[in-house]
């Protein structure tokens, strides 16, 4: 049998203490490297760090990831985590509300337990769009289920510039242009439009109204979004265009589909 070198052998032990380390203390701290073929992630060495939360009881069931990063301001993390922390807080506190107005409610010959049969679920993950030298961009997805028919999902996005230290906006991203802003809300909303009209959803005037609300040119509705050197990303949340059976709905305008409408950024070469 062909023996492994013994450099190999102790960089395998160091990496196991690591790993080990971080799943005990529930950080985990990844070197990103990433592959050059792809243009959006071109930077040899982006260091970040994924903060971990998890709990598993008779109540809840809480999987958590996110990122941080230690090339950006510290109110950037702070955003990320401030926003991390409230949902769970809010999602333990209905979870809590909602299961002891049930056992309040329940019938004297039905009584419920002290504990739900299953724990209530929430669930957050991240993913990169794009992490480089110029700019940090993802999107955390969240799920939680605090009782009733179904559980929500929510969508955030974030977009920062390493260069100059601060968060992108959508105004900055069309270059204070509201000329622009409104060319990509009109291709969003027929975007929206030819989605459901594809899933076979009927688009009657309740809908048309609801789409055209949601999809208005203003920061709040799109203020979640991403980009990479090609595309432009928008997530629209559940209930903001559709209803919720659609679940957050996503726009993706590639650089043709912007260049055809004379659309312009800074942020897409």
């Amino acid at each position: 049998m062909k023996k492994i070198p013994w450099l190999i052998t102790i960089i395998a032990i160091i990496t196991t203490i690591f790993v080990v380390y971080g799943a005990q203390s529930g950080r985990f701290f990844v070197n990103t490297k990433f592959s050059s073929n792809s243009q959006e992630n071109s930077q040899e060495d982006s260091s970040l760090f994924v903060e971990a939360i998890h709990q598993t009881d008779n109540f809840y069931d809480i999987q958590v990831e996110y990122p941080q990063f230690n090339n950006t301001g510290e109110n950037f993390n702070k955003k990320i985590s401030d926003l991390i922390t409230e949902k769970i807080e809010t999602f333990k506190k209905e979870s809590k509300d909602n299961y002891e107005a049930r056992r309040t409610t329940a019938p004297t010959e039905e009584p419920l337990p002290e504990n739900p049969l299953s724990p209530f679920d929430f669930i957050c993950e991240w993913e990169p769009v794009q992490i480089n030298d110029d700019y940090l961009s993802f999107v955390i997805r969240i799920y939680y289920f605090v009782g009733g028919a179904h559980g929500a999902n929510e969508i955030y996005a974030f977009n920062y510039d390493l260069k100059n230290k601060k968060e992108i906006t959508i105004i900055d991203f069309v270059n204070s242009s509201q000329q622009l802003f409104e060319k990509i809300a009109e291709l969003s909303k027929e975007n929206i439009t030819s989605q459901l009209e594809g899933n076979g959803t009927v688009v009657d005037d309740f809908l048309k109204q609801m789409v055209e609300e949601g999809t208005k040119a203003t920061q709040n509705n799109y203020k979640n979004f991403n980009f990479n050197y090609n595309s432009l990303i928008i997530y629209f949340q559940q209930y903001q265009v559709a209803p919720g059976v659609q679940g957050p709905m996503i726009v993706t305008l590639y650089k043709n589909t912007l260049d055809t409408n004379s659309i312009k950024s800074n942020y897409i070469k």
